[in-house]
């Protein structure tokens, strides 16, 4: 399970019955909170526990929670939780993975530095700005001169170290980050 949560801007937008479900169900979870989210008790009390992998983004966050790729489940309402939702099956709840896949790639751990090392270096560079003009593997190694299967293990590699586990999220990170450099 993955999931968005947000302590939003007013006072009692985070249902803290959500965030302990979140922080306490079984199996793998990924949670995305706000920097607000991030500072409280239970949160840092759960991080400790080592339960569920968390990381901090620093922009606005709306709550979303994504099942194993099958169900999405959107909030009508950002200020109260009670409102409704929109539960989402394939294919659209596609996208709602996708972009909490950007979201985690763009957010740190909770309780450390900036996370993953960005600077890249020899191939990795070169792999990477061709990703982000839009090249495929293919196209890649033949504008290097290396194998298609050297490529895909260039973009494992950068999956693994940006966090990402779609091409689409990938292409945002690396995107983010020649834009900076």
């Amino acid at each position: 399970m993955s999931g968005i949560l947000s302590d939003g801007s007013r006072t009692g937008a985070c249902d803290p019955g959500l965030l302990e479900s979140m922080l306490f169900s079984a199996g793998r979870s990924r949670l995305v909170v706000d920097s607000r989210l991030a500072g409280g008790e239970l949160v840092r009390h759960h991080e400790k526990a080592r339960q569920t992998e968390i990381r901090v983004y620093g922009g606005v966050l709306r709550h979303m929670l994504v099942f194993d790729a099958r169900y999405a489940v959107v909030p009508l309402d950002e200020v109260s939780l009670h409102a409704g939702a929109l539960v989402l099956r394939p294919p659209l709840v596609g996208p709602c993975g996708q972009f909490f896949g950007v979201l985690w790639s763009e957010s740190r751990p909770l309780g450390g530095g900036p996370g993953r090392g960005t600077c890249l270096k020899g191939r990795q560079s070169q792999v990477a700005d061709l990703l982000v003009e839009g090249a495929t593997d293919h196209q890649v190694a033949n504008r290097l001169g290396m194998s298609s299967r050297t490529v895909r293990t260039i973009v494992s590699e950068l999956h693994d170290r940006f966090g990402t586990t779609s091409r689409m999220a990938l292409g945002f990170r690396l995107g983010r980050l020649t834009k900076r450099v």
